[in-house]
């Protein structure tokens, strides 16, 4: 039957017809023009031989609102997966070409440009731009929705990631708090050390200079500490002047290395107002509960740091081949 139909016309189930109005089946036009806008504009009505009733609609206005309906309805489902600002940007410049308007810089004056920021806060504001009714229509009918829903989706992205931020870094010294830190302890393994920094007469600065300076200290220890270790090394801090930092598979002596280099680097920055005492220790594997050998090292990297301070602060002790070991319940805790 499909042969019989004039091309451009689709049959329609005529349910009734009043005053010139035609009642016609959604699930016939559904079938041929999938997501398409119930109500549509029809050129011409024409009777066949056959007693079935054809419209034809006006191809190109139907026709384009339903690619740019999908066009929106993919877009709209790209924002709803993505939580980051450059996808979603890229998501929503895509829809805007789409819908046939180009974009520019918002720096550049261009009298064709809309009041409608796509950049989504990443980089430079940018615009939509055409001089054509029906573009600009199709823009604030899907565009503007569409950049709504983004802006949404990222400020929830990153009020995620502030939050997963606040909870993992220590604010005021830019290393990782203790609680995201005890997860690094609790995972060393064999062939990791572990150093436990103590920065020497602390409390004399901030009994004469005052919290403030103490925070000012803290802050720039934390700086350095950022800048000289390595890459895959963690560091935290571990509450009040003391900080930790886990080598993954690391031998001892290079472990020291790093924290001798990082001793020289904070007295040039500082001179001997502040100095640092610390203790490494190698984590070994033993029977027990998991994390208890990242525990029990940095227990001993504790005794390890106060030994250095017995002898004179300013230095760092290294665990040695048969050297001391803490047991649960001693020196430092997790």
């Amino acid at each position: 039957m499909s042969g019989l139909y004039p091309a451009g016309y689709l049959p329609v189930d005529v349910r009734a017809t009043t005053g010139g109005l035609v009642l016609f089946s959604a699930a016939i036009m559904a079938a041929h023009i999938p997501a398409a806008p119930a109500v549509l504009a029809f050129s011409r009505i024409r009777f066949l031989s056959s007693g079935a009733l054809f419209y034809r609609w006006g191809m190109s206005s139907f026709a384009d609102d339903a690619v740019m309906l999908r066009a929106a309805y993919v877009a709209t489902r790209k924002i709803l997966r993505t939580h980051d600002a450059l996808a979603a940007q890229l998501v929503v410049l895509t829809l805007c070409r789409t819908l046939g308007a180009e974009v520019a810089s918002a720096e550049v004056d261009l009298p064709d440009s809309m009041p409608m920021d796509l950049s989504l806060g990443e980089g430079e504001p940018l615009l939509p731009v055409t001089d054509n009714p029906r573009v600009r229509e199709l823009l604030a009918r899907y565009l503007m929705p569409a950049v709504s829903d983004a802006r949404l989706m990222v400020e929830s992205g990153r009020a995620a990631e502030r939050l997963v931020q606040m909870a993992t870094i220590d604010v005021l010294t830019g290393v990782w708090s203790r609680q995201s830190l005890t997860l690094a302890v609790n995972h060393a393994r064999s062939g990791d050390c572990m150093a436990l920094i103590d920065l020497d007469n602390f409390k004399t600065v901030n009994d004469t200079l005052g919290h403030d300076e103490g925070d000012v200290v803290l802050a720039a220890f934390g700086a350095t500490l950022r800048g000289g270790v390595r890459d895959r090394d963690i560091v935290g801090r571990w509450g009040g002047e003391e900080f930790v930092v886990v080598f993954p598979a690391t031998a001892m002596g290079d472990a020291g290395a790093v924290l001798s280099r990082l001793r020289e680097s904070w007295l040039r920055s500082t001179g001997s107002v502040v100095t640092f005492s610390a203790g490494i220790a190698a984590v070994t594997e033993i029977e027990g509960p998991r994390g208890q050998a990242g525990q029990i090292a940095l227990k001993t990297a504790d005794a390890l740091m106060y030994a250095a301070k017995a002898a004179g602060r300013d230095r760092v002790e290294l665990q040695s081949a048969v050297g001391q070991q803490c047991v649960p319940g001693q020196g430092a805790e997790a």
